[in-house]
């Protein structure tokens, strides 16, 4: 009998923990069970544009306290100190601000040229996986910027649509992600050294065990679009699991209605970006680029429209047609979440 009341008594009890927790307000509880959609509605224009604007010198920004104008995000001024390329260390503030639960991780690697060895840095933020944390999913951007005609890349490389459009996409992700649960890691890479022969992303997987990457989203200049047609290319190459990333990358395009429309490149896709030193070791990846090359697929970008500020002074926000950008940005985050299995 004494066994039967304490059973009665327990079950009791725990109907009204059950009760308690269903009338708190979603807010209080250890995590809200967001939706993809919810996602996409949490994204923000403003704060993508705004980091595009800061990275590129159209705003100052504030450094441990100090203000800074970044101006350029030249490798070899970007790492030896100059005032106006401070834009690393401004990530990096930014990173520990967005997500301070993250693994923040500063990578240097020695870069070579043929005078001397500098050092530059990579930075990796991780987002565990809850149930998978083994198996990751990398977003990546490069960082640096140059210029190569009518300037001095010491002084002015804006690079906003090279590459800022990408790198603010990652502290998107960074604002976004920390809210939700995934089943596998998330890794945003900040690459430096993609202007320099891909040094920063080679030097990352020398570092790096490449067991466990699940895939890689790499994202380099998406914001020029004078046509208005919003066709962009996707550079998947030839190995199998990277058409997966692919396909999930224009699924997402149609699951959630993004008004976009791209080139999707197996045989002829470029290797000029962080993606190709994935594929050197076999590991599934993507790049996300616009309009840039004259592919002429069937159904495909109908002529190109590739910036003509590419590597100039006059790489600035204002040519940029920001809200066909900021679809490119959305679409990349959201396939990245649905890769990395979210949990309800």
């Amino acid at each position: 009998m004494i066994t039967i009341k304490k059973t009665v008594y327990y079950f009791l009890l725990f109907l009204l923990i059950i009760q308690l927790a269903c009338n708190l307000p979603v807010g209080s509880l250890p995590f809200s069970r967001p939706t993809l959609p919810d996602l996409l509605a949490n994204t923000s224009q403003e704060e993508w544009a705004g980091w595009i604007r800061r990275l590129s010198g159209a705003e100052a920004v504030t450094i441990a306290g100090e203000p800074a104008l970044i101006t350029t995000r030249y490798n070899y001024a970007m790492f030896t100190g100059q005032s106006n390329a401070r834009a690393f260390d401004y990530v990096l503030e930014q990173a520990a601000t967005l997500a301070p639960h993250a693994q923040i991780e500063v990578d240097p690697y020695p870069y070579t040229d043929a005078e001397r060895t500098y050092t530059w840095k990579n930075l990796i933020v991780t987002l565990p996986g809850k149930t998978r944390p083994h198996e990751s999913i990398l977003l990546t951007a490069h960082l640096d910027s140059i210029v190569t005609q009518r300037g001095n890349p010491l002084e002015a490389a804006p690079g906003a649509d090279d590459n800022a459009t990408g790198v603010a996409t990652l502290l998107e992700g960074l604002r976004l992600f920390p809210r939700y649960r995934f089943e596998h890691t998330i890794r945003l890479v900040f690459f430096s050294g993609e202007e320099h022969g891909l040094a920063g992303s080679r030097a990352y997987l020398q570092d790096h065990d490449t067991a466990g990457m699940v895939g890689v989203i790499n994202l380099d200049m998406f914001g020029y679009d004078s046509n208005g047609d919003r066709c962009f290319e996707l550079h998947v190459g030839n190995l199998p699991n990277s058409d997966i990333i692919g396909r999930s990358f224009t699924d997402t395009i149609q699951t959630f209605g993004l008004n976009l429309r791209y080139d999707y490149l197996t045989h002829g896709a470029t290797d000029r970006s962080d993606h190709a030193a994935f594929w050197e070791k076999n590991v599934s990846a993507i790049t996300v680029v616009q309009n840039f090359f004259d592919d002429k697929l069937p159904g495909g970008c109908p002529d190109v429209d590739g910036t003509p500020y590419y590597h100039k002074p006059e790489d600035t926000v204002d040519k940029l047609n920001l809200a066909y950008g900021f679809d490119i940005s959305r679409a990349a985050l959201l396939t990245t979440a649905r890769l990395a299995g979210p949990l309800d």
